[in-house]
């Protein structure tokens, strides 16, 4: 059977979406910060590209521009809006003595009613985000295939061969003796959120503007933030395993409606199927020795205060 174009392209925007957001969020956490945010902010961040590509590209097009330009530079600036997001988050929860997990889903929930604000103006609009958005061309979605890959390879190179990886992996497991060793604890947080809050603005811009291609307040209620925090938590926010486990969770995403056909299936019951795919899998992690292959930073979600006391 001959497969067709359209099937390969949003395969590979599913996975380049997923990949880059979970890749995002590893780093991040990575630094030891427990980002339940990610959700609220990936919405957030949808509603943001809404409403700075449609503008812009009229602007670009009053200009003679091509509107791929306007595309292109309103996923550049998703991206520099996630790293100011991420830069209050690493910078409230290493200075302040406030609990991670309280923040992250006070950011989520904030998240979710600032998305709906920024995208309701062009949604009521009926403005068609499809024009707006990369067209299904070969080429471009290899360009973004070959983009998603060579980040997570130099982002694996960064973490594991470089100064500010050592520095970004020892924050994580334990800040305190990080700090006596010299590390800026602060700094590098500061800079594990520019790389993976830059990495997810850009996951998220993409997934409305190569993806999805359109945008919907009800898209927060589908958890797709929720789903790449399950990815990155089963690969142990490890650059290079997120990339199968990125591509199968995209892939169920993307065509459970096909699997509706092919089993037979409610509609309902098939849109359930990625988020029974993520249980099962957080069931396995959980019960076997994945959870001690794949095991966090010791420090992560735990709070650090520079005049705390270790024990």
């Amino acid at each position: 059977m001959e497969i067709e174009p359209v099937f390969i392209f949003r395969l590979i925007a599913a996975f380049t979406t997923m990949y880059l957001i979970a890749l995002g969020h590893s780093v991040f956490e990575k630094s030891g910060i427990l980002n339940l945010s990610i959700d609220g902010v990936f919405f957030l961040l949808t509603g943001v590209v809404v409403s700075i590509v449609v503008p812009l590209a009229d602007i670009f097009s009053s200009l003679g521009l091509p509107v791929i330009l306007a595309t292109t530079l309103t996923v550049i600036t998703t991206g520099l809006i996630a790293v100011i997001i991420g830069v209050f988050m690493a910078w409230t929860l290493t200075k302040l003595p406030v609990g991670q997990g309280s923040v992250g889903l006070a950011l989520m929930f904030l998240g979710y009613g600032l998305g709906i604000i920024a995208g309701y103006e062009i949604r009521l609009g009926g403005v068609r985000i499809g024009l707006y958005t990369y067209p299904e061309s070969l080429n471009i979605y290899v360009v973004f295939l070959i983009i998603a890959l060579s980040t997570g390879i130099i982002t694996h190179i960064l973490l594991n061969k470089t100064v500010i990886g050592a520095a970004i992996r020892a924050c994580g497991e334990n800040p305190h003796v990080a700090l006596v060793l010299g590390v800026n604890v602060l700094k590098t947080r500061i800079i594990a959120s520019i790389i993976g809050f830059f990495i997810m603005g850009v996951g998220a811009s993409l997934f409305v503007l190569l993806w999805q291609k359109y945008w919907d307040i009800k898209i927060y209620l589908l958890g797709y933030g929720w789903l790449a925090f399950t990815i990155a938590l089963a690969a142990g926010r490890h650059p290079l395993v997120l990339i199968p486990l990125a591509l199968l969770f995209g892939g169920l995403v993307e065509f459970n409606i096909r699997l509706k056909t092919t089993l037979g299936l409610q509609v309902d019951l098939a849109k359930m199927i990625p988020f029974l795919a993520t249980l099962a899998l957080m069931t396995i992690y959980g019960s076997t020795r994945l959870r001690k292959i794949f095991e966090p930073p010791r420090s992560l979600g735990k709070v650090f205060y520079r005049e705390e006391r270790t024990v």
